[in-house]
């Protein structure tokens, strides 16, 4: 009886670690600088993450940047920016491969 309640906790050690896609942009704002992150983490730590992050103010594109890696990116860019004006800092993303939804945010620089 024992023996197969111990049999029943063994866990292969090659086991694939999941876990949810989730993606973090941010923006903070000093004086004329902003700076722009997003933290991105694939659902494996072997996915392979493409981003393409774009900070606008309306429809002009102020400034964009782009990087890869695989199972957690971070990107993390400054911009010169104007007080007393909203922006939005879109990200365009797949994940090996398939595109995913972008993710946005706007924040105003007081």
């Amino acid at each position: 009886m024992m023996l197969l309640i111990t049999m029943a906790f063994v866990i292969p050690a090659n086991a694939a670690s999941t876990r949810a896609i989730s993606v973090e942009p941010d923006i903070n704002f000093d004086g004329t600088r902003a700076t722009c992150s997003v933290l991105i983490f694939g659902d494996r730590t072997t996915d392979e993450i493409v981003a393409t992050m774009e900070l606008r103010q309306g429809g002009r594109l102020i400034d964009d940047w782009s990087a890869s890696g695989y199972g957690i990116l971070k990107i993390s860019e400054t911009a010169t920016v104007a007080r007393n004006t909203t922006y939005t800092l879109e990200i365009d993303y797949s994940i090996n491969g398939v595109s995913k939804t972008p993710v946005s945010i706007s924040r105003t620089n007081r």
